[in-house]
């Protein structure tokens, strides 16, 4: 191999590398704020709102949680609201949807996507990790596209968990959505390195292996394993019924009662 190929292999790694970079110069509340700028922006706020997605529905493994519920009524609370797909569809079903999001357009955009089709859901503006509702209130709480891995560190995931546990009615059901990957993509030596950058600027101190900036959108934590999913959400007060395996390679999602 060639000096001039093995320099541009060594420089496309550092490449990779340094655009890695962003997710460890920001802390938790840097990267919940860094995710909410990009969805906040108008082009955004239309693309989740558009009406061919708005009426698209459950996709199959969001249609596969459903079908562990055993009544398709009651309070339902919906944390990542955007356009309304899901809301619309579930009070279709027959529950009582309240949508939650951090950006306000999307809230009103959903209120106002359900209103034309006929539909009434509540919403209001919140950002998740610091959910803030009434106790046993709800008897269902989702958190939509993997937005559980959207929420930054192990410790603010946990409280998040707690604080959904407080919201459900005995009995009542969590179903999560989580963004989960290979663990041979999880190295390390890059991740003493970017703890090290972490450290040296103040930034991601809580950094653990899978945090990324997804297409320089949002922030996203993967996770290696179900196993680790399953700890957090036991460690937070609920019971883990079922893990969903083979419908989507890229998407987890998880059964959770509360006891």
């Amino acid at each position: 191999m060639s000096f001039r190929i093995k320099l541009a292999r060594l420089l496309l790694r550092l490449s990779a590398f340094l655009q890695s970079l962003p997710v460890m110069v920001m802390n938790s509340d840097d990267l919940v704020e860094f995710s909410r700028q990009s969805y906040a922006k108008p082009q955004d706020v239309e693309a989740w709102a558009e009406d061919d997605l708005v009426d698209s529905g459950l996709e199959p493994d969001e249609l596969d949680l459903l079908g562990d519920l055993p009544q398709a009524s009651g309070t339902l609370l919906l944390l990542g609201v955007g356009g309304g797909r899901e809301a619309i569809y579930l009070a279709k079903k027959g529950f009582q949807v309240t949508g939650v999001d951090y950006v306000p357009e999307m809230v009103a955009r959903a209120k106002q996507n359900a209103a034309n089709r006929g539909i009434q859901i509540d919403g209001f503006v919140q950002e998740i990790s610091n959910l803030d509702v009434p106790a046993e209130f709800f008897d269902v709480v989702w958190i939509s596209r993997a937005m559980y891995s959207c929420v930054p560190t192990l410790e603010r995931r946990v409280e998040l968990v707690r604080r959904i546990a407080e919201a459900l009615k005995p009995g009542g059901y969590f179903l999560c959505q989580y963004q989960r990957g290979s663990e041979a993509a999880f190295s390390p030596k890059v991740a003493f390195l970017r703890r090290l950058i972490a450290k040296l600027v103040g930034g991601n101190k809580h950094y653990e292996p899978g945090d990324v900036l997804w297409l320089n959108v949002e922030f996203v934590h993967v996770f290696a394993s179900d196993d680790a999913l399953q700890s957090e959400i036991e460690a937070g007060g609920l019971k883990v019924l079922r893990i969903q395996k083979d419908i989507n390679p890229n998407r987890g999602g998880a059964v959770c009662v509360k006891e």
